[in-house]
């Protein structure tokens, strides 16, 4: 979970040097957690859902510490965000019968809270560019390279590795981005989703 955690940081901080345009999304990317479906994403690739869940939920805990030494607002923009998973989280495991009976509800309101960001974010019409695009590759390769890299060296799940470590949560953080730097600096989550969605229908037609 560290290694992937401090490489995208280091990307990120390379991104703000070399392209400053880009520094407020990349970064954005950078400290949110790993998708919040990655357990469910795992599952259908038939990896471990149990170290994905793990993975992310260390992230989560990480990124919090991380953007709460940065500024008490942006860290207070990610509890809000991350919030209602956590409380959905700790409801689902301690009723299991209530998680199975409202799990199809749940997973119908996640996506259209997914689609309501992403469509608010595109009526702003963001900037993207190829400093937004480079920013995104760079960090897409980045996360999931070390992740890669790290389950290889430690015998782990690969798939469990990068859906729970090496990759963030593109929604999270657009809505992160807006929060702290405003809806124009959403342009490098937007493009780093559609690389997470390409390398998720990728893996399931894989299988």
């Amino acid at each position: 979970m560290l290694a992937p955690a401090v490489t995208l940081g280091v990307a990120a901080r390379l991104i703000e040097m070399y392209l400053p345009g880009a520094s407020d999304g990349a970064f954005a990317v950078a400290l949110v957690p790993a998708p919040l479906m990655a357990s469910e994403v795992v599952t259908r690739l038939r990896g471990r859902m149990d170290l994905a869940g793990a993975l992310a939920l260390g992230t989560i805990v990480f990124s919090l510490l991380v953007i709460g030494a940065r500024s008490a607002i942006a860290a207070g923009g990610l509890f809000a965000a991350t919030e209602a998973f956590a409380i959905a989280a700790m409801v689902s495991n301690a009723i299991p019968m209530l998680r199975d009976a409202i799990l199809l509800p749940l997973r119908i309101a996640g996506w259209i809270a997914v689609i309501v960001v992403v469509a608010l974010t595109l009526v702003t019409v963001p900037l993207i560019d190829a400093t937004t695009i480079a920013a995104a590759v760079v960090l897409f390769v980045a996360g999931a390279g070390t992740a890669i890299v790290t389950a290889m060296l430690l015998q782990r799940d690969v798939v469990a590795s990068v859906a729970g470590a090496g990759l963030r949560d593109p929604v999270l953080a657009i809505a992160f981005a807006t929060f702290t730097a405003g809806p124009q600096s959403t342009g490098v989550a937007l493009v780093y989703g559609v690389f997470c969605l390409v390398l998720t229908a990728l893996a399931l037609r894989s299988r």
